[in-house]
């Protein structure tokens, strides 16, 4: 082999230093950064918990509080995080709930779906009052969380969100809320909403009914199963 066949040792200095410079260096850099960045998510890491959560909802600056308010909501639809909560926890989120009619109506409405998914009766009441909130959205999460708690006392109020002078959303949720009920007075009004002319309403009153045990909305429930019809 000659001497053009085989690199100089000038050349071979280069193609290292450019191995150095351009691949194994910054490899390396990216490998620390990783390392760097996992060690500090490891020790920066909290396991927050719903009274955390409810401390920032109350006294966290206002992005925060309606983040933490919806933190919250999430956390209690888990069953391990609600076996953590006690009497004096349930009380204090009452009180924030209540205050919160003066905040981001957010906060409101997250709180009212955290209170629904804890399955406690305690908040009933509260959200009885959230019925008349102005905010739909507010609004509508009281609907849903008092059908999460079947709480009995607030179905004749529910049932007045089903009338024609209220919103489609309002009647949509209240008919959802009342096949939660458990209780058979509401069967004749859910029969009546399976002639509404809103499609969602008609199906989710006849799933309702089915819940109660009713079959009533048969029909309309088969035809939901007919992808076709659906699709159309």
């Amino acid at each position: 082999m000659t001497d053009n066949q085989n690199p100089s040792p000038e050349v071979n200095s280069k193609v290292y230093t450019l191995y150095y410079a351009f691949f194994l260096i910054p490899l390396m850099i990216t490998i620390l950064g990783v390392m760097f960045f996992f060690m500090f998510k490891v020790l920066t890491y909290e396991t927050n918990t719903p009274l955390d959560y409810l401390n920032d909802v109350q006294y966290g600056a206002a992005t925060k509080r309606w983040q933490s308010a919806y933190e919250l909501s999430k956390m209690l639809s888990e069953s391990s995080s609600l076996e953590t909560l006690n009497n004096g926890f349930h009380q204090r989120m009452i009180g924030v709930y209540e205050h919160s009619i003066h905040d981001d109506p957010l906060v409101r409405m997250y709180l009212a779906l955290a209170m629904g998914r804890t399955g406690n009766e305690k908040y009933g009441e509260a959200l009885m009052v959230g019925l008349n909130d102005e905010d739909i959205g507010c609004k509508l999460a009281a609907i849903k969380s008092l059908g999460y708690l079947s709480y009995e006392p607030a179905i004749e109020k529910i049932a007045d969100f089903t009338k024609k002078d209220k919103s489609r959303e309002e009647r949509l949720e209240a008919v959802i809320a009342l096949g939660n009920m458990n209780d058979m007075s509401v069967l004749l009004l859910l029969k009546n909403m399976l002639n509404d002319e809103e499609p969602n309403i008609r199906w989710d009153a006849a799933i309702s009914l089915a819940k109660l045990g009713d079959r009533s909305g048969i029909d309309i429930i088969v035809k939901l199963l007919d992808r076709e019809y659906f699709s159309n």
